[in-house]
């Protein structure tokens, strides 16, 4: 990312103007833990040239005593869960003082294989706000071989090492396949050696892990992870040598467990992650800001928290010779803002040029050039084959949802019956959930039932369904859940509500994942979505389409639904299908 050819060296040496030069700047120093008061800061190209009295520039602005930190940055995101193009994302994101994300296409990779990894980097080069840098995916699917979901691609060794080669990919994203890991699954340690002998990190996916598990995990080269959401399941895992991501997104709310495991001696081991989060709270609450923001609010000194959301990530990816920090050859990409207690900008710049200024973003990027093949090729059941026939004496198992977390509790009830066959039941606030293989029109689906959604009628899908992306329906009768899969496959793909005649929908045709929209539009569909399934479907859970994405994901514990049925998942093991009807009534 440096200057090859020191294209700029009379600049930074005071002998020349500079493009631009920033006054009387509060300069927030993440290298040495201090502000320093009163600086100038000068820019030329793309670059910071240098730091002190000596410089003049070409353009000059006068930042009047305000802060001046790096730009933010997101240590774990799949991009694709915004629902929007990198463009769109970059867009939204620089009015927060994003400048940086580190992403995962794990998701369009499932869809799309490396067709779908391509549209990403290609629309990412298409940005003018944000530097992505990408980990390639190790694990599409989450879990092969073993029988647990039909999945639409397969990414092995090979694949990884051709991705292994651009100068974009800076590590092997998260190993989702721990049991795999634990049991010696040859593939999954070649993907690890292959990394680790281009010494680039290797991220992790270890929820509740811990012991000897997590010792292996380690020993094998996992260098971080995003999954705690307990206190001291990140304090062991920081303790035995990994990095730990501090994740906030829409359906994964961990912030407020883990503050307290922040302290002086740490920061350089702990970083913000928002992994997935909507485009709705995206624009309403912010992105890295916002848990900077929180944990400033917390007690944490301003400059360790901002330490933990520039200098800690870009040094653990091993970008710190360009991003993370303000210094003579870093990327000019700074913050500007009145305070360090909202972390709201006044300017934000990005490469040298402004492109958010006192509300208004000002750059402007490409549009998109590439396009993906439709991707929902689903043949549905007719309604009679989602029936469950009741068990005489028998329990009913439900996944019970857990608001803010992607975690799930398993739970019996005794089913309410209608004709011999165990049906959805409001006053249990249980509904049947239906998952359809959509990748290879198999006609595959499961069945079962969810505690936790509060809704009392009709029925709400998406084709966003971690990880493997199967069309994922919620309802209370199997003829509006039908309708619901129907309305989805002709969008070619996105999220739809229905009840009778009465149905919202949000288009996601770019691999059924993302919209082709501006972030305006998107979230103004996604809010008309979430009202209907709030006043019209009687739903109560919090962003009931985040929780419902999660459902098929077969390496979180504890209960999971995919096409092929449902699987009990323990901490490290792989999954055990398990029937809907168990135990004495």
């Amino acid at each position: 990312m440096r200057q090859a050819y020191f294209k700029y060296r009379r600049e930074a040496n005071a002998e020349r103007a500079a493009d631009l030069v920033l006054r009387h700047c509060r300069l927030v120093n993440v290298l040495s833990g201090e502000i320093e008061e009163d600086v100038s800061i000068a820019i030329s190209g793309f670059q910071v040239v240098g730091i002190g009295p000596w410089y003049e520039g070409e353009q000059e602005i006068d930042v009047g005593g305000r802060y001046v930190y790096p730009g933010f940055v997101d240590a774990h995101i799949h991009l694709e869960s915004t629902k929007l193009t990198i463009p769109e994302i970059g867009r939204v994101m620089a009015r927060y003082g994003t400048s940086t994300v580190i992403t995962d296409p794990h998701e369009i990779a499932n869809v799309a294989s490396l067709d779908g990894i391509a549209f990403q980097m290609d629309t990412a080069s298409d940005n003018g706000y944000l530097n992505v840098f990408f980990t390639a995916p190790s694990c599409v699917p989450a879990l092969a071989d073993n029988g647990v979901e039909t999945y639409g691609a397969y990414l092995g060794p090979s694949k990884l090492r051709f991705l292994m080669q651009s100068p974009w990919v800076v590590g092997l994203g998260e190993v989702m396949n721990v049991p795999g890991l634990l049991n010696g699954d040859a593939k999954v340690l070649r993907k690890l050696k292959d990394f680790q002998e281009r010494h680039l990190v290797i991220d992790g996916h270890a929820p509740l892990l811990g012991g000897p598990a997590l010792n292996t995990c380690i020993y094998l080269g996992v260098n971080s992870d995003h999954e705690s959401t307990e206190l001291e399941e990140a304090r062991e895992k920081l303790r035995r040598g990994m990095h730990v991501m501090i994740r906030e997104g829409s359906s994964e709310k961990n912030l407020d467990a883990l503050l307290p495991l922040i302290n002086e001696h740490n920061v350089s081991r702990l970083m913000f992650a928002s992994d997935d989060l909507d485009p709705t709270d995206l624009m309403a609450r912010g992105h890295i800001n916002h848990l900077v923001r929180r944990t400033v609010a917390f007690g944490v000194p301003a400059i360790r928290a901002i330490q933990m959301a520039t200098l800690t990530p870009a040094t653990y990816f091993g970008l710190n010779t360009s991003i993370g920090a303000i210094f003579p050859g870093a990327l000019a990409d700074l913050v500007i803002a009145p305070d360090l207690e909202h972390f709201m900008p006044d300017m934000v710049i990005h490469h040298g040029r402004l492109v958010y200024h006192d509300g208004q973003t000002l750059s402007s990027c490409r549009s998109t050039r590439r396009y993906l093949k439709p991707s929902i090729n689903v043949k549905l059941p007719n309604e009679e084959a989602l029936a469950v026939p009741s068990v005489s004496g028998k329990l009913a198992r439900a996944i019970s949802l857990i608001p803010g977390q992607i975690l799930t509790n398993e739970v019996f009830f005794k089913p309410k019956t209608k004709d011999g066959m165990a049906v959805p039941s409001a006053s249990q606030n249980i509904a049947k959930v239906c998952v359809f293989e959509r990748h290879h029109g198999s006609g595959a689906f499961g069945v079962g039932f969810v505690h936790g959604f509060g809704m009392t009628q009709g029925a709400m899908g998406s084709s966003v369904a971690h990880d493997s992306h199967n069309i994922i329906v919620v309802g209370m009768s199997d003829a509006d859940i039908l309708q619901c899969a129907r309305e989805i496959r002709n969008m070619d793909g996105g999220q739809a509500a229905v009840w009778g005649d009465r149905v919202e929908r949000l288009p996601l045709p770019i691999g059924g994942l993302m919209s082709n929209q501006d972030a305006e539009t998107v979230v103004a569909l996604e809010l008309k979505l979430s009202e209907f399934c709030a006043a019209v479907l009687g739903v109560t859970l919090p962003n009931p389409m985040a929780a419902l994405s999660f459902m098929c994901l077969p390496v979180i514990p504890a209960l999971r639904i995919t096409d092929q049925g449902v699987f009990r998942i323990a901490p490290g093991g792989y999954p055990e299908r398990v029937d809907i009807f168990e135990g004495q009534a």
